[in-house]
């Protein structure tokens, strides 16, 4: 893993569901909440599909991560003090702007 450009193998799971989608889908663009390698993984894939990414954060992230995340091209919101309010804000960003949304770990 050391050699993936995020140092996860949180790409390839990123890279496989954004190529998934379906054009309609892509348009959309995709959200997710996450405040480690999924966030870093999914914005570099997002870049290089030509996807547009947000990734909710929790306020209190390392900048370190949120530098990381938005250094791939990832429009970063920071909300909230917990991954679960990041992730409550994600849902309701797929329900008010129409994202597609990413999960982190738990894709069927």
């Amino acid at each position: 893993e050391d050699l993936q450009p995020v140092f996860s193998f949180k790409i390839r799971g990123a890279y496989n569901k954004l190529a998934q989608l379906t054009a309609e889908e892509a348009a959309r663009g995709v959200v997710t909440a996450s405040a480690g390698n999924h966030a870093q993984g999914l914005a570099l894939a997002a870049r290089e599909l030509g996807i547009l990414a947000t990734i909710v954060m929790p306020r209190t992230t390392p900048e370190i991560k949120v530098e990381g995340v938005r250094s791939r091209g990832a429009t970063v919101v920071l909300h909230g003090d917990s991954f679960p309010e990041a992730l409550a804000y994600s849902l309701k960003l797929v329900d008010e702007q129409g994202f597609v949304y990413i999960h982190p770990y738990d894709d069927p």
